[in-house]
């Protein structure tokens, strides 16, 4: 992916018409009732689902959406599938990169939809990481993305390298360049780009409202552990916290539902979702 972030950061090479994005309809189907957009409207944009939920969309749902000040239509993230729904004509994939969850919409060609049906089957499970290109969407006040392309992820490095492109594009528009003296698009509202941001806090109180009290527990010993980085095993949490095992992982299962915690190492293993 190209870092010339900009007025143009990356252009995306999958067009903005076809079935993934037309509902279904493929090649010119409602291309006569669609106008030409801007060149930096279909820009590709490095995002975590955080960003996607706290978009700000003008004029409702058929406005704009805007990250950072910045209007943005096609993005790209990383995360982990927790639950696949197959229809007909659409495959809807929910997926959690650790800042929250969104459902993807993957649109089946009704001539081909057997073969790409069996594709997406064939290369792509629940808990697997993945890599989404695609459209932000809002249809009855309720957002996904439209994906034009779903693909696995063969190395996690490519999960801390999401992160690391989104958080640089983030800064890019809040802060300015590197030495560019803070002139981002956001930058004039550094209070507010401080307070919604692109990843959930690290100090866990928005998080933990409404928490159970062993949840708070696994949280607060996380927060506080040295290997913040690589995470904690459950059955160490289990040991220093003199609880059950069963418990913890209901503790750790809350946790990631409130997107404070995410897994590392393995299935048994959490670090604070802290940046």
């Amino acid at each position: 992916m190209s870092t010339a972030y900009g007025g143009g950061y990356s252009r995306t090479t999958y067009g903005a018409t076809g079935g993934d994005d037309g509902g279904g309809f493929f090649g010119g189907s409602q291309g006569g009732s669609q106008s030409a957009r801007p060149v930096n409207d279909e820009s590709l944009r490095p995002v975590t689902v955080k960003q996607i939920i706290d978009a700000e969309q003008a004029f409702g749902s058929d406005g704009p959406f805007r990250i950072d000040g910045v209007d943005v239509t096609q993005v790209t993230f990383v995360g982990m599938v927790r639950q696949i729904h197959q229809q007909t004509t659409n495959v809807t994939y929910r997926l959690d990169d650790g800042t929250g969850t969104m459902e993807v919409k993957l649109w089946l060609d009704a001539d081909a939809a057997g073969s790409r049906k069996t594709e997406a089957q064939a290369q792509i499970t629940e808990e697997q990481y993945v890599r989404v290109w695609g459209r932000l969407k809002s249809f009855g006040n309720k957002r996904h993305v439209g994906a034009h392309v779903i693909k696995p992820v063969a190395d996690f490095n490519e999960v801390n390298y999401h992160l690391l492109e989104a958080a640089y594009v983030h800064l890019f528009f809040t802060k300015g360049p590197l030495g560019g003296g803070g002139d981002g698009a956001g930058a004039g509202n550094a209070g507010a780009a401080d307070n919604d941001g692109m990843f959930v806090g690290n100090d866990g109180a928005a998080l933990l409202k409404g928490a159970s009290p062993k949840a708070k527990i696994v949280y607060q010993y996380l927060n506080q552990s040295e290997n913040s980085n690589e995470g904690v095993n459950m059955h160490i949490i289990a040991r220093d916290t003199n609880m059950s095992v069963q418990d913890v992982g209901a503790a750790t299962d809350e946790l990631q539902q409130l997107g404070s915690i995410y897994t590392t190492l393995d299935d048994e293993t959490f670090a604070i979702l802290a940046f």
